[in-house]
């Protein structure tokens, strides 16, 4: 694991982020002699009252004509749910000709650097760092290139939805400000996405309820910002659009969808992974208020060994001095390699690094098996570290 550590004042911000990755529990489960469907990888289970249903690819697609924005979930850190994405993509343009996709994983700055990547005109490394992908985003940017190279080799437009972080930050801390870049204040939240939020809160930063009240406001804003973008590429395509967008923001309506459908008369349907791991009896199809989970949920592969990436086990800060070693995971390879809190990375694989993400991208791009060498700054002094990078298992 290597990613920057969050500062206290920013630990609201922390469980926005863990909800983006958490489909939340809540009560109606599946009947025991359904449970086998949810180990079958490439099944499609359709919600219901009681158990849910199967449907073949087909079926899923029949009436997507009418369709104005289509949003598939994930859990950001599995490859195979992105894999599925880029195959629902290629089929999705199959059936409309043209499409468009808006991403969560880059905030609107990142405009340019999507349009010239679409166009063929840069460079995977020239697109990480005009995107500035991994100061923003800090995901393996190879978990994604299944749906940057469709939308590249397709000249499919990609559009960014995101907010900078400090916006959020600051609303987590003091509460919705009209002048944030979001052109109107988000719609209020259901009760039943108010009660998940609140166990979400409550659970990571404790009971104050004015702070309560601006960790839910910031969500609605992240909500608010995806759904205004995915209508700006509406807009500006005529297309259906299609969201990329982590499941924690679309379970059960509560989020994006709920968004979109107070900006304007839309059709939305929203298609979630889970995988084999997963029991039929724990994906939990309807809230006690009625609201089904998705519109149709994928049975996804697990990971296998072969799709981890290896993981030093430091957390980053990014200092005025540079780039500062926050933490070491015990019996990690950082700590076996030596790291300690408080060293500055200085340069890594014989490239100087000022800045988090520049590290991440230098480690994600290494051999497995090989050795990395990293040159740090520990009490003023200069010392050589050596990482040894384990071989895919």
């Amino acid at each position: 694991m290597l990613r920057a550590k969050p500062h206290q004042s920013l630990l609201v911000l922390f469980t926005l982020q863990v909800l983006a990755l958490t489909v939340l529990p809540t009560s109606v489960a599946w009947g025991s002699e359904h449970e086998t469907l949810c180990q079958t990888p490439g099944k499609w289970l359709i919600p219901n009252e009681k158990h849910g249903s199967t449907r073949s690819h087909s079926q899923i697609f029949e009436g997507i004509h009418d369709i104005d924005f289509v949003l598939l979930g994930e859990q950001h850190d599995q490859i195979q749910h992105h894999r599925w994405q880029a195959q629902m993509l290629a089929a999705l343009l199959a059936h409309q000709n043209q499409i468009a996709i808006g991403l969560e994983m880059l905030p609107k700055s990142s405009q340019p650097a999507l349009d010239a990547w679409v166009a063929g005109q840069i460079s995977l490394a020239e697109f990480l760092t005009q995107a500035d992908w991994y100061e923003t985003w800090r995901f393996d940017v190879e978990l994604y290139m299944p749906i940057l190279n469709f939308a590249r080799d397709n000249r499919v437009p990609l559009y960014a939805l995101n907010i900078p972080r400090d916006v959020i930050s600051k609303i987590s801390a003091s509460g919705w400000d009209p002048d944030m870049g979001i052109s109107e204040k988000p719609a209020s939240a259901s009760t039943g996405y108010r009660s998940i939020l609140k166990e979400v809160f409550q659970h990571h930063a404790g009971s104050d309820e004015k702070q309560l009240e601006f960790f839910i406001q910031a969500q609605l804003m992240w909500d608010r910002a995806f759904a205004e973008g995915l209508q700006t590429a509406k807009n500006e395509t005529s297309r259906l659009v299609v969201g990329i967008i982590g499941s924690g923001h679309l379970t059960y309506g509560f989020g994006v969808k709920h968004q979109l459908n107070s900006i304007g008369n839309y059709n939305v349907i929203t298609w979630i992974p889970t995988d084999t791991g997963s029991t039929c009896s724990s994906l939990d199809l309807m809230n006690d208020d009625g609201d089904l989970i998705a519109d149709a949920i994928f049975i996804s592969p697990t990971n296998t060994a072969s799709d981890e990436k290896h993981k030093l086990g430091l957390y980053l800060i990014d200092g005025e001095n540079g780039v500062v070693v926050g933490d070491v995971l015990e019996n990690s390879i950082a700590n076996q390699s030596g790291f300690q809190a408080n060293d500055v990375i200085v340069e890594a694989a014989g490239q100087p690094v000022a800045k988090s993400g520049e590290f991440i991208a230098i480690i994600q791009d290494q051999t497995p098996g090989y050795w990395l060498p990293v040159t740090i700054k520990r009490n003023d002094e200069i010392t050589e570290l050596v990482a040894e990078i384990p071989p895919r298992r």
